[in-house]
């Protein structure tokens, strides 16, 4: 199972890279200015999109409360989650569960030289992914938007999802939103920043709960965020292949309204080093 997931990443990654590299040659765009997409929000000094930074756009009524974790401080609440102000894929992430969990966790946190953040738990028990890409002549319309839930066979409560977490599975449900519905999600998530492309995790109780506002982000990925919509094993290939080509041509066409005059800054090998990091 966990490999035929890993098999099916890879396929995934190869097409994008490809089609996305394909499309800038086309355009006469350096395929680098990929990680120049989100660079207004990449923290230079850190090194990181940082989670705290991106945590502060979020509109207060979808936000979860979170701080730095100082080392001493206590949760108010359980459960409660602790994570590293950078990471993917879940990792570092621990769930504290109890007062004897969070003593066992705070040894183990003392031991790693990266900063922390707690956030509480979101109190919803669904998880949706929300991907998008913008167009770049319309940018208050999406180019691409895809809703898939994610679900865990193993934990109900509170689970660490991600793709390394081989109880986790996706369901691609794009298609119940169609037309207004669509728009009424792309209306919450545009207004939070200005991202060209995001990755936005939340937690809501039901589909007309999503529809009507009532839920909570649990975080928004900037940097290299997959279509995890594409993990759906319901999904045929030939499918999955379109939407990745349509995404892709999203993103070149993004790349090129880069303006000259924006900085540049050094995201790629910044965040390869920090990505070991936190993964060791």
């Amino acid at each position: 199972m966990k490999n035929e997931i890993n098999r099916s990443r890879l396929v995934i990654k190869f097409w994008m890279i490809f089609w996305f590299i394909f499309f800038c040659l086309r355009l006469r765009i350096d395929p680098w200015k990929f990680f120049q997409l989100n660079a207004d929000y990449f923290n230079k000094e850190k090194g990181i999109y940082s989670k705290l930074e991106i945590n502060q756009l979020i509109p207060f009524r979808w936000r979860l409360k979170q701080l730095v974790y100082d080392g001493v401080s206590e949760p108010e609440k359980y459960p409660v989650f602790l994570k590293p102000e950078w990471g993917q894929n879940s990792n570092g992430i621990y769930r504290v569960d109890t007062v004897k969990d969070f003593e066992k966790i705070q040894g183990e946190i003392a031991q790693k030289d990266l900063t922390y953040l707690m956030q509480e738990a979101a109190s919803e028990k669904r998880e949706f992914e929300i991907y998008y890409i913008r167009q770049t002549d319309n940018p208050d319309t999406y180019g691409t938007l895809s809703i898939t839930e994610v679900k865990n066979c193993y934990e109900n409560k509170h689970p660490i999802n991600g793709v390394n977490n081989i109880h986790t599975t996706y369901a691609d449900i794009t298609q119940r939103f169609l037309g207004v519905g669509t728009q009424i999600i792309w209306n919450y998530v545009k207004k939070i920043g200005y991202f060209r492309m995001a990755r936005v995790c939340v937690k809501a109780d039901s589909e007309a709960d999503l529809l009507q506002g009532h839920f909570h982000i649990v975080e928004i990925n900037l940097f290299t965020p997959i279509p995890i919509n594409l993990l759906d094993r319901d999904v045929p290939w030939q499918q999955k292949l379109l939407f990745i080509k349509t995404g892709m041509l999203f993103l070149a066409k993004n790349a090129k309204a880069i303006s000259d005059n924006q900085e540049r800054k050094n995201v790629f090998f910044r965040k390869l080093a920090m990505h070991y990091k936190v993964k060791s």
